[in-house]
This record gives structure tokens, C-alpha cells and sequence, in this order.
């Protein structure tokens, strides 16, 4: 294959009929053609068909077939903004507790999704339960009234929702999906389309078909890893209630994920 011959109408066929199809599909059909196919020679077929805009990545080596202009790009990474407030917050609570893991963001992130615009936006912090109350205890000697550890769902319409500066703690599990964003650690998109899918006292306003459309409309504009999405679900032992929910509720196109390798 050195004068790359990407055997584009027989890759058509093979896949017909296919949405979703993995990197291993690809490599397979290539070596058939090519039985000594080297790694980095494959590498190269598959970034010749992403340049020539015969496939498109849509997560960790799961592809689809582009169709030219009806077909979209592949969607942007999901990169969050925070609050000058959100910012001291971190940078104090690292100088405090420099060894603990602590992930932080704003609930106003989610309004883009949303269909009614709640006017209102909580910092929300999540460390390990073993130092939570300590963070608490030390949030709030600075930020007296405005701190919450673990409320529960009447503590949250009573006293949280209300304000507009509200600062809840809540348990980190460890192996969250999260991402570093100008020094900032902060939760991935899936991690959070997770916890407000699972936490029904906290984020119960992002409940009903307002969680319909939250998910649909982060599915349609960004890089959302279905297989993020599902290995955290699975840590917090909702899998398949959140597939059903996909599946149910939403139009949301779920991927074949055994059929693709990484």
C-alpha cells in the first residue's frame, strides 16, 4: 500500500449498513489487503482518511463515515470558564490542603443547555470525604452562611437554591473523569452529565425534560466520550438506568462500544 491506496468504495462497502464502526474494523480490513500492514503504516491510512474527509472520529477509536457537506465536523472539546471567585476558592483551598484532590466548578455552565434559565449558579466542590468537613469548616470561616456540606434535597430548596452564592461540598469518587484547565482541576462534561443524571436532591432543577434537553444539546455541540460517560456511570452503579434514559428519553444515537478497541 506505499502509493496509499485507501480503497475507498470496497471501506464503503464493507461498512455499509454500519453507523458507528471502531478502529479495529479499520485495521482488519486494511490487513486483508495488506497482511504485513505495519502499525505506523495503518496510522497513516487512518490520518489520510480523517484528511480527506472520509471519516470522522466521534470518541476513542470509534469512526463514522463523513457524506460531505450534510456530515459534521467533528464537534469541539467542551472547555469550561470560571468565576474570579471560583478562582480564589481553588488557589486557597490548594494552599490549605495542598495534598488533597479537589475538583471545582459552577453550575451556570450547564445554562447554555438549558431550556429555562434558572438565574442562579452554585460553586460546586467536591474533595474526599475524609477531608470534606475540614474544607467546610475552613470555607466557611470566610464565606460565612454561603457554605453547604452534603445538603440534602429540603436543606438545598430551603437555603442553597435561594442564593446566588452558594457553595456546596460534596464527595469526590475517586477515578472521576476531570481535566486541568488553567491550573484550574475541574470535572470533564461527561462527569458532570453523570452526577446531575444520578444526584436527584442536589441538581434536582436540572430534573425532567430539562435533563432531556440538557443531554441532547451537550451531545449536538460537543466531544462527549460515550466511553467516559458509561465507565463512570458504572463507578456509581447507574449504567444502565442512565442507558435506558438515553435510549427512552432522549434522541441521542448510542455507540456500539465493543466493537471498538481504544
Amino acid at each position: 500500500m506505499s502509493n496509499m491506496n485507501l480503497f475507498l468504495p470496497e471501506l464503503r462497502g464493507a461498512f455499509s449498513g454500519r453507523k458507528f464502526f471502531g478502529k479495529a474494523d479499520l485495521r482488519n480490513f486494511y490487513q486483508k489487503r495488506a497482511p504485513s500492514l505495519s502499525e505506523s503504516a495503518f496510522r497513516r491510512i487512518v490520518y489520510a482518511l480523517e484528511r480527506r474527509d472520509q471519516i470522522i472520529p466521534v470518541d476513542a477509536g470509534v469512526y463514522r463515515f463523513s457524506n460531505g457537506h450534510n456530515t459534521p465536523h467533528a464537534l469541539k472539546k467542551f472547555t469550561p470558564s470560571f468565576s474570579p471567585e471560583l478562582r480564589q476558592i481553588d488557589r486557597e483551598i490548594k494552599t490549605a490542603f495542598p495534598y488533597a484532590e479537589v475538583l471545582v466548578w459552577e453550575t451556570r455552565l450547564l445554562h447554555e443547555f438549558m431550556l429555562h434559565q434558572p438565574g442562579r449558579s452554585q460553586i460546586i466542590l467536591e474533595t474526599e470525604k475524609d477531608v470534606s468537613e475540614s474544607v467546610f469548616n475552613f470555607l466557611n470561616t470566610r464565606w460565612t452562611g454561603r457554605v453547604f456540606l452534603q445538603p440534602d434535597r429540603l436543606t438545598f430548596e430551603r437555603y442553597v437554591l435561594p442564593r446566588s452564592d452558594g457553595i456546596v461540598i460534596t464527595s469526590l469518587l475517586s477515578q472521576s473523569p476531570h481535566q486541568k484547565v488553567e491550573g484550574v482541576s475541574t470535572p470533564k462534561l461527561e462527569k458532570i452529565l453523570v452526577d446531575i443524571f444520578a444526584d436527584e436532591d442536589i441538581f434536582y432543577i436540572f430534573h425532567g425534560e430539562e435533563l432531556v434537553h440538557i443531554f441532547e444539546a451537550a451531545f449536538d455541540r460537543y466531544q462527549i466520550s460515550q466511553k467516559a460517560i458509561f465507565r463512570y456511570a458504572q463507578r456509581r452503579k447507574l449504567d444502565q438506568k442512565l442507558r435506558d434514559f438515553l435510549q427512552k428519553k432522549t434522541k441521542i444515537q448510542l455507540i456500539q462500544l465493543e466493537e471498538a478497541d481504544e
